[in-house]
């Protein structure tokens, strides 16, 4: 999972103005403008909207591609992009917030590494600082148990993306027929047990609240869930 070959074609798949908006309604929910830390910011869509809000985003994503794609987008000054591993937070500072956002933790392949998150995310944030992020529900492994394909064209480039899952991993193959060749991408995210996620949090520090689809308190049928962290002091 490297997003190199994916970048380029990222937004094109997946940009979304109305889920932006969505997402920072969320944030805006547990937090007024302040300092935040962003986890696998991708593209950038999010962060430079919440720099446009108020916020002061450091923005923070594993793929270089990724960064440089964001970089290059006319952004605030409130917004700085930079690498880094999720794993392995760096900041000069602690911060207000942290988010991560669009399921991005399903990429950490463990609860052993849920936990290592947790404990990070609390160590960087100040007293009552709060950490955002979502999740897939359990009931993603069911949607993608049938193999889901969705091919088209990216301005000129065809392109297949086929999503699939088995046991708690869902799979996703990216592949794009360019001028140059054949480009092609692997990911694999891991689907949680929410209530071992909940614990890892709560045995981290946080005072913890969950949602389903943005709107749903609690752990509910959905697509995403949704947990909020406040440090305790």
């Amino acid at each position: 999972m490297s997003y190199d070959s994916l970048a380029a074609y990222y937004d094109a798949l997946v940009k979304d103005e109305e889920a932006t908006a969505a997402w920072l309604d969320y944030t805006r929910r547990y937090l007024e403008p302040c300092s935040l830390l962003e986890l696998a910011c991708g593209s950038g869509e999010i962060s430079i909207a919440l720099a446009e809000a108020g916020y002061t985003v450091d923005a923070t994503d594993l793929s270089p591609a990724m960064i440089q794609a964001a970089q290059e987008k006319p952004h605030p000054d409130a917004v700085t992009f930079r690498v880094m591993d999720m794993l392995d937070m760096q900041t000069a500072l602690s911060v207000e917030g942290i988010v991560c956002y669009c399921d991005s933790l399903n990429y950490l392949t463990s609860l052993d590494q849920v936990g290592q998150f947790m404990d990070q995310a609390a160590e960087l944030l100040e007293p009552h600082g709060v950490l955002l992020f979502d999740m897939h529900t359990p009931q993603r492994l069911e949607e993608f148990a049938e193999e889901y394909i969705e091919e088209g064209m990216l301005e000129d480039t065809p392109y297949q993306w086929t999503i699939l899952s088995d046991e708690d991993r869902i799979y996703q193959h990216f592949a794009f027929w360019t001028s140059e060749g054949l480009k092609e991408e692997h990911h694999v995210q891991t689907v949680f047990d929410p209530l071992a996620v909940l614990q890892r949090m709560e045995a981290a520090g946080f005072e913890v609240e969950i949602m389903t689809d943005f709107t749903q308190l609690g752990i509910q049928p959905g697509e995403k869930l949704f947990y909020a962290g406040r440090k305790k002091a």
